[in-house]
């Protein structure tokens, strides 16, 4: 932006692109960083995902980074989601099997310098085939918080979204958070947003206004 003017800076795109990578199905920004998720990228497995990080010089954009799950298997779907504040990223894989098929998981990764290193994986206390875990992810500072939509504790698919605080490099489960209401298919944690100690989850199915008229939920910490 100058002014009131917007100007294209750059297009970016992979250093290894691949038909079906579906690179630019997820992005987020912070600074003079960027993270664009490639859920259909190859090289872990079919549709196992990856993530590429790109960088700002000036006016000059590049790409800084490959990400990868360092176990990853066909039909992860790494890179569906992520987010990033300041050096830390988390990426979900809604599909990863690592308990039971399609549970989910969820990846952090930080910087140091221009290097990335895998730093935690992230998976719900109480698992469960078909979750998806990680469909959604966001962070702030030393808190992530994952969304499972298909999750079945309150009720078939209703859905619940995981909260993760970060002491030093250690990522602890601190939170599992439901709707008051929760009803079946609401898919609670389809979306999820994190600013300081306020979290807010989408529910879009939810049928309080309507059949999937849909609704948002407000948490705080305390």
């Amino acid at each position: 932006r100058s002014g009131t003017t917007w100007s294209q800076q750059a297009k970016l795109t992979a250093s290894d692109a691949q038909t079906g990578d579906n690179l630019g199905y997820w992005v987020c920004i912070d600074g003079d960083t960027v993270v664009v998720g490639a859920h259909g990228e190859d090289a872990g497995g079919s549709q196992a995902g990856a993530a590429y990080v790109f960088t700002r010089s000036g006016t000059t954009w590049s790409q800084q980074a490959k990400l990868t799950a360092s176990d990853a298997q066909a039909g992860d779907y790494f890179g569906r989601s992520s987010a990033i504040s300041g050096d830390t990223v988390v990426v979900g894989a809604y599909g990863d099997d690592h308990n039971y098929t399609d549970s989910g998981s969820a990846y952090v990764f930080t910087r140091s310098g221009t290097t990335w290193t895998q730093q935690a994986k992230l998976t719900a206390s109480d698992a469960e085939a078909g979750d998806y875990f990680g469909f959604r992810t966001d962070i702030d500072g030393d808190t992530v918080v994952v969304g499972a939509y298909q999750e079945n504790t309150t009720a078939t698919s209703a859905g619940s979204a995981y909260i993760f605080t970060r002491s030093g490099t250690t990522w602890t489960q601190d939170k599992k958070i439901q709707a008051s209401d929760a009803q079946a298919n609401d898919n609670f944690g389809y979306n999820i947003g994190l600013d300081e100690d306020t979290v807010v989850v989408g529910a879009y199915h939810e049928d309080a206004g309507g059949s999937d008229a849909g609704a948002a939920y407000v948490f705080i910490a305390g």
